[in-house]
């Protein structure tokens, strides 16, 4: 089991997802940039709803980051302990004592997903600087607004989906 230094979860926890990719959570530390990357880009389209967003995502990332860091510290106690400690030698493998400690998922991050978010990213970069006079039509239409709810209605369908086949 890998250590990790929990200072240095907290010092790259400031940028959000960085503290989760160096506990080796791939796929929320890549859900929390893009959560503020788009938080970020859309704070001009709706300025009273999208800088409270990404100040609750920044303080939960924060937060959720130092917890893991915290259960892996405890995780490596407690790893240590069993293999090296007077209850691991000579007593029956595993001990039956207390049950083993859960490990966190470690979810990988789908190549075609991060390459869709990469695409999507750099066309609308594109769009903000390249076509600044079409950025201002679509903020003026509150685009944002227009993404956020269709994503919402196609996160619903698509749990919706999910939970039917179940």
């Amino acid at each position: 089991m890998i250590k990790k230094k929990r200072w240095l979860t907290f010092m790259l926890a400031m940028v959000p997802g960085l503290g989760h990719l160096y506990l080796g959570f791939k796929k929320q530390g890549m859900q929390f940039m893009i959560g503020a990357f788009v938080c970020i880009v859309f704070i001009p389209s709706m300025p009273t709803v999208f800088p409270f967003a990404l100040a609750a995502l920044w303080f939960y990332q924060l937060f959720d980051a130092l917890q893991k860091a915290t259960w892996n510290k405890i995780a490596a106690a407690e790893h240590e302990r069993l293999m090296y400690g007077p209850e691991g030698l000579g007593s029956p493998w595993p001990p039956f004592v207390m049950p083993p400690m859960p490990d966190y998922p470690q979810d990988d991050v789908s190549p075609a997903w991060m390459g869709g978010a990469c695409v999507v990213a750099g066309i609308l970069l594109l769009v903000i600087t390249v076509f600044p006079g079409l950025w201002r039509f679509l903020t003026q239409i509150n685009i944002g607004t227009i993404l956020l709810s269709l994503g919402l209605i196609g996160y619903g369908l698509h749990m919706l989906r999910k939970n039917t086949k179940a």
